[in-house]
């Protein structure tokens, strides 16, 4: 059954994009809402096309703003709308009136207080939106459990599933990704046979890139290779590659760290398939796209042991150490450089389970899954109230 899809989510995350251009490819009727730089990565990163829908300015009254949107939805004959990544201003959805049914992807900065102190009129509105979606989707089973805990009594009456946001596992294969590796290596100028720490996840302070630094600095990689932190593009980025180049003139590595500016998703195989490993140190999280393509191409990952990585990221398949502790992580890092075969034991268990367990494929399939669950329910409540 084809579907017509509204994702309404971060307007910035590539896995709008990446979500839209697949169901677009599997002939479902896209509509991405009040996001035009990622209708515009649908069809020129992907070839795939969508339509996009713009809602009033939030100046606006809410209950003329729910109104229109409910008369454009009609209007446009949407199936489902799909809030991937949970926003105060998303209960225009859940307070709407015989709108659509609502799919919840929550991500851990929307409702993890941990991340971003949040007031608590944004609580109570993220909150609404959760206790009125008709299915619910996290990457991880702790954030799972807690979007659960936030719907209140309709938990337990609403499809809640963990899918992950993936891999494509024809674009992340190492082999075909090691031009681009070529390539990003001499645009950084890092030297032949220099070995690669990547740090690939947000240059913000709670992704603690700091931590990461300090202990690429203590170790024996800072001798032996480079550092690269990858860049996002984005203004709030700012003060802290400011306070991380200060630190690494202060701890003498400043030769030996690049910077990675932004580039396309389509580039991205290349970036990661340079580094001999890579590194992320947040204290709460989910279980970000990044570890899934990291590992379907072979790079090892060192991380922070973290509930939330349970079933990905395990002992046998990265290196796993608590998140401020420095010392652990000097270690881990040194022991890759010491024990020759654990890199590679690593790499072939990671791409193991990423063949496995994350195809973007099966990703994809557990989305429309939810969409059509969704739907089901709506019509169900629809034909009692007749």
């Amino acid at each position: 059954m084809r579907l017509t899809v509204l994702l309404h989510g971060d307007p910035r995350a590539p896995q709008q994009a990446r979500l839209g251009a697949a169901l677009a490819a599997r002939g479902h009727r896209v509509i991405v809402c009040d996001a035009p730089g990622v209708a515009a990565a649908i069809q020129r990163e992907y070839g795939e096309r969508c339509e996009e829908l713009r809602l009033v300015s939030s100046l606006i009254p809410q209950a003329i703003r729910r109104l229109w949107a409910r008369r454009r939805v009609r209007e446009l004959g949407v199936d489902v709308v799909h809030l991937n990544f949970l926003r105060p201003w998303h209960d225009l959805w859940s307070r709407m009136r015989g709108g659509p049914p609502i799919v919840a992807t929550a991500w851990g900065s929307d409702i993890n207080p941990e991340v971003l102190h949040k007031s608590r009129r944004t609580v109570r509105r993220v909150d609404h939106v959760l206790s009125h979606a008709s299915a619910v989707s996290a990457d991880s089973v702790p954030l799972l459990a807690r979007a659960r805990a936030r719907m209140g009594e309709r938990a337990g009456a609403v499809p809640c599933e963990i899918v992950l946001w993936g891999v494509d596992l024809a674009t992340y294969e190492r082999q075909r990704s090691l031009a681009g590796a070529a390539r990003f290596r001499r645009a950084l100028g890092i030297e032949p046979g220099k070995r690669v720490l990547l740090s690939p996840r947000q240059t913000k302070p709670h992704y603690h890139v700091d931590r990461i630094l300090r202990a690429f600095a203590a170790s024996r990689w800072a001798k032996e290779g480079v550092l690269v932190i990858k860049l996002h593009g984005r203004s709030e980025e700012l003060p802290y590659v400011q306070t991380l180049t200060s630190m690494m003139r202060e701890l003498g590595v400043s030769d030996s760290v690049r910077f990675a500016e932004p580039c396309l998703y389509s580039e991205l195989p290349g970036l990661y398939v340079m580094a001999d490993a890579a590194v992320s140190l947040l204290e709460v999280d989910g279980v970000p796209s990044t570890f899934c393509e990291l590992a379907a191409l072979g790079v090892p990952i060192v991380a922070s042991d973290l509930p939330a990585y349970e079933g990905v990221l395990a002992h046998d398949r990265a290196l796993l150490v608590p998140a401020a502790d420095h010392a652990a992580l000097v270690a881990a890092l040194d022991r890759l450089l010491d024990e020759p075969e654990l890199g590679p034991r690593l790499a072939e268990r990671g791409r193991a389970w990423a063949v496995e367990r994350a195809d973007w494929q099966r990703c994809v399939d557990q989305f429309e899954a939810l969409y059509r669950a969704a739907v089901a329910a709506a019509a169900a409540t629809s034909g009692q109230h007749a």
